[in-house]
């Protein structure tokens, strides 16, 4: 049986309004995309399908109060990572049930030296940069730290500093020439000192 329905919005705006033909297309059209993305999430088939079927059943049921999605695949298969972290959420009692999750839904909490380590090494790049930007010219200096780290426009920086926006964007290349320049040099003693 062929549907009369061409596009997912269609299909989707059919089912608010309490169409059974459009819901059962609906179903028809994203179960096994559904079944394929849930069971990257969590290798369990039957759980995958559980989700699947109490999604649908949500949607049929609050089919009036639903608004338009934007894009009904975005919003099933969102829906369905959703229910299924929470069902596995739900069902986590024992360490060894953690322990058959897949690693990329399990929280990551990094060691304390690791912290430690990229602390360290955060300030030592600021410190670089620190260092590189006090090498440019005063106006130059000025203007990248008004574009980048305050996040002003251009025209912004141009009245700030009393100059025209051309100015202003030519300051900011000027600088990131320099900072540039800086860079490759450190890389080349880098490789130098390597080999």
């Amino acid at each position: 049986m062929k549907s009369n329905f061409e596009t997912d919005e269609r299909l989707w705006q059919a089912t608010r309004l309490g169409s059974e033909l459009a819901f059962e297309a609906l179903y028809r059209r994203y179960f096994q995309i559904l079944v394929s993305y849930g069971k990257r999430i969590h290798p369990n088939e039957e759980m995958v399908n559980d989700a699947i079927q109490d999604l649908f059943i949500d949607i049929w049921r609050t089919r009036l109060s639903l608004g338009q999605a934007q894009s009904v695949k975005f919003y099933l298969m969102s829906s369905l990572r959703r229910r299924i972290l929470r069902a596995l959420k739900a069902d986590l009692s024992s360490l060894e049930e953690w322990e058959e999750l897949p690693e990329q839904i399990l929280p990551v909490e990094d060691s304390p030296e690791t912290l430690f380590a990229a602390e360290e090494e955060n300030a030592l790049q600021n410190e670089k940069l620190n260092k590189w930007l006090e090498q440019l010219p005063p106006r130059q200096y000025e203007a990248l730290l008004l574009r980048y780290f305050h996040n002003f426009e251009y025209a912004e920086i141009a009245g700030i500093l009393n100059i025209k926006e051309q100015t202003a964007r030519n300051l900011v290349q000027k600088a990131l020439f320099i900072l540039r320049k800086l860079a490759i040099v450190l890389i080349i003693i880098i490789l130098e000192f390597i080999f």
